[in-house]
């Protein structure tokens, strides 16, 4: 969270030569603060020199390799339970205990520092207004210049901005240092996760340079333009736009740090706004103009407006615009986007302007026809994402998540559980063009605390995540909680409903939802909605089918339809189960492809046409960085993805979503890596949403067969002959022939061991 600064601040960097100008007819530009930084893992304080520091770019984090790795080496190809045991016995064994206190949690936990220089241009002195804003920073910040404080963000998943303007060194080099510190804190969710809690300015950082007068990056580090439909049908969309308006900050107080509750009450909902800076000058008189674009850049709205503002005052600005006939975003049908500008003139000058994605469309939940997008029924089709990818954790780039996307798109998935914090703006803008629905939610994982710390914490990180985010028309869900009661705690219900309030104050157009994996809780109640998160067939020795049972209970609990928030199995692809399938040891250290897809399949059947269901969310989409956990023979890793964490290899239950969400056609073979094979006689499975799947076996048509409900094809009683086995399946539909094959070794008997 975001505390008041104890002295102001200041700030800094890049040479003129390097501003890159936003848009051409206004004086806003923002630089991305990328290279140049120098990065110590220690905490030397703010004074120390930094001569052998290391060099570094941001987005970093200190914990891209130790959360991934394990205490001792251990191979990952083993294919049999018992070698897979073994193995993690030795693995156990050799576990050194560390007495640094830093690495209680087995990866670095700690204070860091970083430093860039920044050479501030003279001219812009008595002209311009400098920021510097942070996407994020594991977990806490504490941000100087030239060693002066300038503020402390609590936090590691929302965004924090400071104006530099009265505190820097014009024309000359100025000394940014942050420290940086991801250590364990009572007052600050999470308090605990099976997920690691990465340090370091992990998102990117952004110099923004406006005029003396502007639209305030301040107000919750928001975009200072937030954008509501106020209504919306075949003839009209009703579309509020709130600006908050900056004139200038000459004052050594700049109280205009202290974000938008200093500001303004409520910079959303339209709550008075109280002044924050002496009166003296004469107001500036200004224009306000604000336009709507449609897609092909076409004006389908505008409005200007004369208003005038106080020096040293900040105030919102309120204008409303229609739309004639709009143009809705429906998801991935037709994810149309509209945008929005907002510009500043004065004296007939635009002097600063900000442009906002604008998507109109409505969300609900209907006990009789699920969930509604735009009054219509729409499948959510959903998968739960950390933002880690293999040897970078959190420090991933934008094309790490356009990669993301496409995979998630190739699948069929049309929502995201962004599990358990929100996730980049990038990301947001991404599936805002891809029609995807979002689920972001506050860290509150496992457990609270009593204290008045801890939940201040907790609204203020509500807050800022609301604000950042509220123009993005993917986001649908606001969560407040996951998995609460899997360790102990104090009653946690009206902390949980002030929550539940104070977003719906901010942001009464989205829905307020929770994940709980324990029935019979009071806090089952708060939320508007609720998710369950249900592993039968992993966690239990129940059948996957058993997974009707639990929906059907937990939504008579609530008296609604409910979600299944988080389901699924782990799985290693070089692991592998022939015969009759036998359910592993979730803990221990073999975990079969096979198994994986067994209980996706089994699940997904419980699931795909429930009453009682709004929408489901796979646990989990890609493999995540847990050093908590030693399983599946591979040290720090939950592996219930559908993907690698390196995103190469999709596994089999990828293939089956494949199948039952993405239209296009398509047919998979299924255990194609599991080779050599010892049994002559096996199954061959396909997953195919074709009309019918042929099978040829050595280049012998073997049969054909229509896919079962869940589009899984079964050829039982395979022959495979000792050497090469070529297999290959076609589908047919009635104008696209799509084929699938693989070659599978059968070891003769007398290398059977």
């Amino acid at each position: 969270m975001h505390r008041a600064p104890l002295l102001t601040l200041f700030t800094s960097f890049v040479c003129l030569a390097l501003i890159q100008a936003v848009h051409a007819d206004t004086n806003r530009t923002i630089t991305p603060v990328a290279d140049g930084w120098k990065f110590i893992k220690d905490d030397v304080g703010v004074a120390t020199p930094s001569d052998s520091w290391e060099k570094v770019s941001v987005p970093h984090t200190w914990n891209a390799k130790d959360g991934q790795e394990g205490p001792a080496s251990v191979s990952a190809t083993l294919e049999t339970p018992a070698a897979a045991e073994a193995a993690t016995k030795e693995r156990d064994a050799a576990k050194i205990k560390s007495s640094d206190p830093h690495l209680k949690s087995g990866y670095y936990r700690g204070a860091c520092w970083y430093e860039h220089s920044l050479d501030i241009p003279a001219e812009w002195k008595g002209k311009k207004r400098v920021f510097i804003r942070f996407g994020a920073a594991g977990t806490v910040a504490r941000t100087y210049i030239n060693k002066t404080l300038l503020g402390e963000h609590r936090g590691g998943f929302t965004a924090f901005c400071y104006e530099l303007t009265n505190y820097l060194k014009y024309g000359s080099s100025n000394e940014l240092r942050v420290q940086v510190d991801n250590t364990h804190r009572e007052d600050l969710p999470p308090l605990s996760g099976d997920f690691n809690l990465d340090g370091g300015l992990y998102r990117d950082v952004e110099l923004i340079v406006t005029d003396e007068f502007c639209i305030s990056p301040l107000d919750f580090a928001s975009p200072g333009v937030y954008l509501t439909t106020r209504s919306l049908n075949p003839k009209e969309a009703v579309v509020e736009i709130r600006s908050i308006v900056s004139n200038g900050n000459r004052t050594k107080t700049n109280l205009l740090q202290v974000k938008a509750k200093a500001a303004t009450t409520n910079p959303i909902a339209g709550a008075p706004d109280p002044k924050v800076t002496d009166r003296s000058g004469e107001p500036t008189n200004f224009t306000v103009r604000s336009e709507i674009k449609d897609a092909a850049g076409q004006i389908v709205a505008s409005d200007s407006s004369d208003q005038s503002v106080p020096p040293e005052e900040t105030q919102a600005v309120i204008r409303t615009l229609s739309i004639p006939t709009p143009h809705l975003w429906e998801g991935r049908k037709d994810p149309y986007l509209y945008t929005v500008t907002v510009s500043l003139l004065h004296a007939g000058q635009v002097v600063d302007s900000v442009t906002q994605p604008l998507g109109l469309r409505t969300v609900a939940i209907s006990q009789e026809k699920g969930f509604l997008l735009n009054g219509n029924p729409y499948p959510v089709h959903g998968v739960n994402r950390h933002q880690d990818v293999r040897n970078k954790g959190w420090a991933i780039s934008p094309q790490d998540e356009e990669n993301d996307a496409q995979l998630m798109k190739e699948m069929g998935v049309t929502a995201v559980r962004n599990t358990h914090y929100p996730q980049s703006e990038n990301w947001h803008l991404i599936n805002d063009r891809e029609g995807v629905l979002l689920w972001d939610e506050v860290s509150l994982v496992n457990e609270t605390r009593a204290t008045r710390e801890f939940w201040a914490n907790s609204e203020e990180y509500l807050q800022e995540m609301i604000h950042q985010l509220y123009n993005h028309p993917s986001i649908a869900w606001w969560g407040i909680y996951n998995e609460l009661g899997n360790d102990p705690m104090p009653p946690s219900d009206t902390g949980l409903a002030e929550l539940q309030s104070a977003a719906k104050e901010i942001d009464p157009n989205r829905l307020i939802v929770a994940a709980s994996c324990h029935m019979n809780r009071s806090f089952n109640h708060v939320p508007e909605q609720i998710g369950l998160n249900a592993y039968p067939a992993w966690y239990d020795k129940k059948s996957p089918s058993a997974m009707g049972g639990l929906i059907a209970s937990f939504s008579k609990e609530v008296g609604k339809r409910i979600a299944v928030s988080e389901y699924g199995a782990g799985a290693n692809i070089a692991h592998h189960m022939e015969g009759n399938l036998v359910q592993p040891v979730h803990q221990g250290a073999f975990h079969p492809e096979e198994w994986q897809a067994f209980v996706h399949e089994g699940d997904w059947a419980a699931m795909k046409d429930n009453p009682q269901l709004w929408g489901t969310f796979i646990w989990c989409m890609f493999d995540f960085a847990c050093k908590a956990r030693h399983e599946g023979n591979t040290p720090a890793l939950n592996d219930k993805g559908l993907v690698t964490e390196d995103r190469q290899f999709r596994k089999d239950a990828f293939f089956f979503y494949k199948a039952n969400w993405n239209p296009e056609p398509m047919v998979h073979i299924t255990s194609a890596r599991m080779t050599p094979r010892k049994l002559s006689s096996t199954e061959v499975k396909i997953y195919s949403n074709c009309n019918e799947v042929e099978l040829k076996v050595n280049g012998k048509i073997f049969g054909a067969v229509h896919p079962d409900s869940i589009h899984v094809c079964r050829f039982p009683g395979v022959t495979l002959t000792p050497g090469t086995n070529v297999i290959e399946a076609t589908g047919k539909d009635v104008k696209t022939t799509i084929s699938d094959s693989c070659s599978w070794m059968l070891q003769p008997e007398s290398k059977i061991p």
